[in-house]
């Protein structure tokens, strides 16, 4: 039976993987598992990826570059990708890199801290997602006037970068300089959205800076695998805007995430031991990699000095 379908080459299955319809969206040990070993496949197979078997509708979005001098707004380059995935899947003709998918290429790159992805490694990082086009973006804020948006698109098979015209709005309204930019983006890459798919990408998913500055920070500890610093972030942004669905969203697939990885104890064993367990793997992970995962942090040395570690001797 094997023998009767047609070989699949192994950058069209790339970009068959990592892309996921938009109204399916999941975080869950096993989801997020698999992402990482299709990154690491990818790699460890990459002179073999051809992009020209690539659909020509395939993209990817990278963390945006923020310039700043207000250091608080950084997180903003993860946030407004992540709001971009989301505008950009609205059109029916284009097939969206997964967010998961994203995410540990970043992980893996080493990229997730700095959230950078330039015009050099563009056609790598496309290769790597599947992707044959990759969408790159720039925040540029300035204290005596509008902050600016710039785009570019990259051709992972021909290496050109097209850039788009840059948009621009106060900070406290970024989110109007975002929908310019997008539609830009729809122009470039050769879109015309249907009126319901034009409608939907002109909805904001919120109108508060604050809100969007927490609900950056969650995406920033979700691409870092933090995920409890994630539900944090949501749940903060929602406190801002209990209105915000995206954060809501978010934060029920992270809640679900956390209750697989963590259920809750059933007995008086497991309930002291859980933590220190918890706090044992991070610890590890904080010790391999410490500026990725921030040993010296005080709210962790916080949390290890308030655990209690029982051991129990066995018959």
């Amino acid at each position: 039976m094997d023998r009767l379908m047609p070989a699949i080459p192994l950058g069209a299955l790339v970009a068959l993987v990592a892309c996921a319809p938009l109204g399916s969206p999941t975080v869950s040990p096993r989801a997020v598992a698999a992402a990482d070993s299709a990154v690491r496949a990818a790699m460890a197979r990459e002179s073999a990826i051809d992009p020209r078997t690539f659909p020509e509708t395939t993209v990817g979005v990278t963390p945006f570059r923020v310039t700043t001098s207000d250091t608080t707004l950084l997180v903003l380059g993860y946030g407004l990708a992540d709001i971009l995935i989301t505008d950009l899947a609205r059109a029916g003709r284009l097939r969206v890199v997964d967010r998961l998918r994203v995410d540990a290429l970043m992980r893996e790159l080493a990229l997730a801290e700095s959230g950078r992805v330039d015009s050099a490694t563009a056609p790598r990082a496309g290769r790597l997602l599947g992707a044959r086009r990759l969408v790159m973006g720039s925040l540029t804020t300035d204290p005596r006037g509008p902050a600016r948006l710039d785009g570019r698109v990259g051709d992972v098979l021909t290496g050109r970068v097209t850039g788009t015209p840059a948009s621009r709005a106060p900070i406290d309204a970024i989110l109007d300089a975002e929908k310019t930019l997008v539609f830009s983006l729809f122009q470039t890459l050769g879109v015309t959205l249907t009126p319901a798919e034009r409608s939907l990408v002109e909805q904001r998913p919120t109108r508060s800076l604050a809100a969007l500055l927490a609900y950056s920070r969650g995406v920033r500890a979700e691409q870092l695998k933090d995920f409890r610093g994630a539900r944090n972030g949501y749940r903060a942004a929602l406190q801002v805007d209990p209105a915000f669905g995206g954060a809501q969203q978010r934060l029920g697939l992270i809640e679900a995430w956390l209750a697989e990885v963590n259920p809750a104890p059933s007995g008086v064993g497991t309930a002291f031991m859980n933590p220190a367990g918890i706090l044992a793997v991070e610890g590890v992970n904080r010790s391999v990699a410490p500026d990725l995962f921030g040993s010296t942090e005080p709210a962790f040395r916080q949390r290890l000095a308030a655990t209690l570690i029982l051991i129990i001797q066995l018959p």
